[in-house]
């Protein structure tokens, strides 16, 4: 995505000195450095108030609730099963009727 190598980073760096100059370069680094900051703050505030909302209240227990797989015992995979065999006769049953070999 941003794939810089060492020749555009430095003509990006000499640009900088020349349309910035060199005196105002630190601040504004210092600047950019304060906004990448601020920015990865508000992404971890975020984030962690998601967490706190997720952790709180009876959203654990809904998601519990919502786990089938939890809920699936031997027996529903057994008649799942037998339903299948029983799908895929019918199946061949009409099969052997819609193509007459005579």
């Amino acid at each position: 995505m941003l794939d810089f190598g060492w020749a555009e980073l430095l003509i990006l760096v000499a640009v900088a000195v020349f349309v910035i100059g060199p005196k105002d370069i630190p601040n504004i680094m210092y600047g950019l450095g304060r906004i990448v900051r601020r920015i990865q703050y508000v992404r971890f505030a975020v984030s962690q108030q998601f967490e706190d909302i997720m952790n709180t209240g009876d959203i654990e227990e809904l998601r519990k609730g919502v786990n089938f797989e939890a809920k699936r015992n031997a027996q529903a995979v057994l008649d799942e099963a037998k339903f299948d065999e029983e799908v895929i006769e019918v199946k061949k049953d009409e099969g052997d009727h819609d193509n007459p070999s005579d």
